[in-house]
């Protein structure tokens, strides 16, 4: 460990982020984690997401749908959709240490610090797409509900998906619950793919397309 606790590698780091316990301890690693984030994970080759991601919203929507980048930490999906021609980003995370990064990106027209699992400033109907990356096991999965509120009818939702962590961490069920309501359909499911395939080999990823309804 080095003096302010982050494991002294990139695998060690990795690991010592994602396998907090609570919430409260996963925002203050992250915190801690953020200045180095971007040279641990900010390659394609360590961290395939945010282009995969990215992919999939240039097929799935206009070059100027407002988009809210959900658990966007340094702002790494911010760049790629940036590249990509979007313009008209909003990030929103729990960590206000990795969005100290972000803001410095200037990718972004705002960037908030919340709490997604719970109501947010965000009015209803007044986005076109959340796009969350990396945040099956990071995020509550109570944030499903408020992404089905903020996001207008016929917008979309961009999510990378673990499938076990989606069914461990409780996304299945409030899906279930949304789509029973008529609120949420999953339009595709992407291919797995290795998310983090030189610290975290055995986590696959699918990029999941959800339409509101």
């Amino acid at each position: 460990m080095s003096e302010n606790e982050l494991p002294d590698t990139k695998a060690g780091r990795v690991d010592w982020v994602i396998r907090a316990e609570t919430n409260e301890e996963m925002r203050r690693r992250y915190d801690l984690w953020a200045q180095d984030y971007d040279s641990d994970v900010g390659s394609y080759d360590d961290y395939l997401v945010p282009w995969e991601a990215t992919k999939v919203a240039e097929i799935v929507l206009s070059k100027e749908a407002l988009i809210l980048d959900a658990g966007a930490g340094t702002g790494l999906v911010g760049q790629t959709l940036k590249e990509a021609g979007f313009q008209r980003l909003i990030a929103v995370d729990y960590s206000e240490g990795m969005l100290d990064i972000a803001r410095k990106k200037q990718v972004y027209e705002d960037v908030h610090q919340c709490d997604l699992s719970r109501p947010t400033q965000f009015e209803t109907g007044s986005i076109d797409c959340v796009i969350t990356c990396g945040t099956t096991t990071q995020m509550p999965c109570a944030s499903l509900r408020e992404f089905a509120r903020i996001v207008r009818p016929k917008g979309k939702i961009i999510f990378a998906v673990v499938p076990d962590a989606w069914v461990d961490f409780g996304y299945a069920d409030i899906l279930s619950e949304l789509e029973a309501q008529g609120k949420l359909s999953v339009k595709s499911r992407g291919e797995p793919f290795q998310m983090l395939p030189t610290t975290e080999p055995d986590f696959y990823c699918e990029i999941w397309v959800i339409d509101v309804r």
